[in-house]
């Protein structure tokens, strides 16, 4: 996978398609498709100019959340606002974990410079809600203001309602357990395929993975299945869509916001 090329295409190609699932006239012909579970967005962003209470963080976007996914983005930020923190500023490169994938030392690192430079010194905290993004630049100078979205709520106190039927897919790429009560499927470290670009390199491979040996119907059929990697919940919806499972996905950011959404209405 020659990622300056090819995966920046791809990327790009999504968030062409993004855009033509938007605004698309004939919305419907979609319903029920991988496009449809990849670029419904649950959650939108409600600024709501709350007390700032706390410290200045950034809050690093990553890639899927830009190209794909910005759902995570808007609950991850509504959250931080309803604690007090101030966003000083969200950046949205590309964490480099695609250049790790392919022992490219030399894109990881001018990547991670440039990563370095759009951070400003008076933060407290780089706050990720991908595993993917947070295990990444764990590797580089900026690991010691690095916080894991989940650890952020825990050390605040930050109330997480868990409904009994929510799940805990544990990505393969975190070494914790999550800080919330809930029960944690992947302990033996599967893959969903999508940690670690497999479904790019190897389609034809992965579709029937997706397909024969994805976790079993019996255990996401009718659950709520909730993940901190932004990867993996790609993997996830693709593989629930393959076995015709009929559970909801979350991100965490968006599972919470989607409660009090709720809870709000």
């Amino acid at each position: 996978l020659p990622f300056p090329v090819i995966y920046k295409l791809l990327l790009n190609s999504m968030r062409i398609l993004r855009y033509i699932y938007k605004y698309f006239p004939l919305k419907s012909i979609f319903k029920n498709s991988d496009i449809s579970s990849l670029f419904d967005v649950k959650i939108k962003y409600n600024k709501k100019n709350l007390p700032k209470t706390k410290e200045k963080v950034v809050f690093f976007e990553g890639c899927i959340n830009k190209y794909i996914n910005p759902s995570d983005k808007n609950a991850a930020l509504n959250i931080l606002e309803r604690i007090g923190y101030k966003v000083e500023k969200t950046v949205s490169a590309c964490c480099g974990l695609p250049y790790l994938s392919d022992g490219n030392y030399k894109s990881f690192y001018s990547n991670t410079e440039k990563i370095e430079k759009s951070i400003p010194d008076d933060i407290k905290y780089i706050v990720c809600s991908c595993d993917s993004c947070y295990e990444t630049l764990k590797k580089t100078s900026l690991a010691d203001k690095l916080i894991r979205l989940d650890e952020l709520l825990y050390i605040n106190n930050f109330p997480v309602n868990i409904d009994g039927n929510a799940i805990f897919h544990k990505p393969i790429n975190r070494s914790e357990e999550i800080d919330f009560p809930m029960k944690s499927i992947n302990t033996k470290g599967v893959c969903t395929l999508a940690e670690n670009y497999f479904f790019l390199k190897h389609p034809t491979v992965a579709k029937a993975i997706f397909k024969e040996a994805f976790y079993k119907k019996e255990v996401l059929d009718n659950k709520i299945a909730v993940t901190t990697c932004q990867l993996a919940l790609i993997g996830l919806k693709i593989g629930a869509r393959k076995i015709q499972s009929k559970t909801q996905i979350f991100s965490l950011a968006e599972y919470i916001e989607d409660k009090a959404t709720k809870k709000e209405n």
